[in-house]
């Protein structure tokens, strides 16, 4: 859409190479030190209770309770995973679904984002613990152990890296170049492992990484519709795969045709009753009203 200079993008190659990411990993704090758990009966009622306010998260009320509910299992019991996946997806949830909407400040998103990339850092390496082991060592590299991550960590590495790139979008584009590779090869973990995660997750985000990337850092905005095609065919019920393709790349080429072709369309979809996406399709329309209303600010 606006492309940077081959100066400018090479000064900021450059520059994220040596930046700060503007966060310190869970496996660069030491090792964490793990409470003991509640009783199995206490957790699994506790875990249930939980479970109840999120599936109501279309009420911001409730998904804030539902926040509450997990941050207090997950500090009673800080080895429990399912917990930390939960935060981490519902904060993501809660800044895309509400925040990004209500028009909050971009420093609030990015607080909630950065707590999401927290919680599901510390999923990961509990449902990964050779993962965790290895990049505690000196010299590891993130983009090799993440490709020997298992089915177990799949959770938790996709709630942590869509939460790490809003999280990089928010800090400035020296972010998101440093954190670049390592979500790129997050998400050729998770394509590997399971090509159709989350209604198409892997395509939905490439097709985003390869619209706002400066052109110097690999931008293709073929590769990127490409990508958007095969997320909307593989989750052609999951809203949010028309509400990104508008966001990216129908802005990063202008077009305003497809824009809002993509946002009537998933305005006029009928909803469904799967209950793990249903909430998420309604905040898609929330966000497909809202971008229709600004389009004059896009375009």
């Amino acid at each position: 859409m606006r492309a940077l200079t081959l100066a400018f993008g090479v000064s900021l190659v450059a520059a994220a190479a040596c930046s700060s990411p503007g966060r310190v990993a869970t496996w660069e704090q030491g090792a964490a030190k793990a409470t003991a758990a509640t009783s199995s009966a206490a957790a699994s009622a506790a875990m249930t209770e939980a479970k109840a306010l999120w599936d109501k998260r279309d009420d911001k009320a409730s998904l804030m309770a539902a926040i509450a509910a997990y941050e207090k299992i997950a500090e009673t019991d800080t080895s429990n995973a399912p917990a930390l996946v939960m935060l981490s997806r519902a904060h993501y949830f809660l800044a895309d679904g509400f925040l990004a909407v209500e028009g909050a400040e971009q420093e609030e998103e990015f607080k909630v984002y950065q707590k999401g990339v927290d919680y599901g850092e510390r999923a990961l390496v509990l449902l990964e613990p050779a993962f965790g082991e290895a990049m505690a060592k000196e010299g590891a590299k993130f983009e090799v152990e993440i490709g020997k991550i298992g089915k177990n960590g799949l959770d938790a590495a996709y709630w942590y890296a869509v939460n790490l790139g809003r999280f990089a979008a928010r800090k400035g584009l020296s972010a998101r170049l440093f954190y670049k590779d390592k979500l790129k090869a997050t998400m050729e973990r998770i394509a590997a492992l399971e090509p159709n995660y989350f209604h198409g997750a892997p395509d939905r985000y490439f097709g985003a990484f390869y619209a706002i990337l400066p052109s110097i850092a690999g931008k293709d905005l073929k590769k990127s519709e490409a990508h958007f095609e095969a997320a909307v065919k593989l989750g052609p019920q999951y809203l949010p795969n028309k509400v990104v393709k508008a966001q990216y790349l129908a802005t990063e080429r202008d077009d305003q045709a497809m824009y809002e072709a993509l946002l009537k369309e998933v305005l006029a979809a009928p909803d469904t009753d799967d209950g793990d996406i249903a909430p998420e399709n309604r905040a898609a329309k929330r966000t497909a009203q809202k971008m229709l209303a600004n389009v004059g600010e896009i375009f």
